[in-house]
């Protein structure tokens, strides 16, 4: 019989980045808290709370801070999520992938 293949977790991708926002949306549901009453919390604005649950910006440092003292779960875990994000999102980019690509060609012949 063939070896089975033990996965290390940071090899694990879903097949459409998942942004933080996403994860943040859920936590406030299972809270049964709203996105107006969470903004409120952290003492952000409601219309940039919205736009980083639906991904249009990222969860900065200052922001993992907050949602890390309003939920405890550490910020260090925000700014992962959006690291991984951030960097599943720049490898679908075709511009950077030929960049990238020739990078790799150029060092392969040093």
């Amino acid at each position: 019989m063939g070896t089975k293949k033990v996965y290390d977790m940071d090899e694990l991708q879903p097949s459409t980045p998942i942004h933080p926002g996403e994860i943040l949306r859920d936590e406030l549901e299972a809270r049964n808290l709203s996105q107006r009453g969470f903004a409120a919390i952290i003492g952000v604005s409601y219309s940039v709370l919205n736009e980083v649950i639906n991904g249009k910006r990222p969860i900065s440092t200052e922001y993992a801070l907050k949602i890390e003292a309003a939920t405890d779960i550490p910020a260090y875990t925000w700014i992962k999520m959006q690291s991984a994000y951030d960097i599943q999102t720049a490898r679908r980019d075709r511009k950077l992938s030929v960049i990238l690509d020739n990078i790799r060609k150029s060092v392969a012949v040093l």
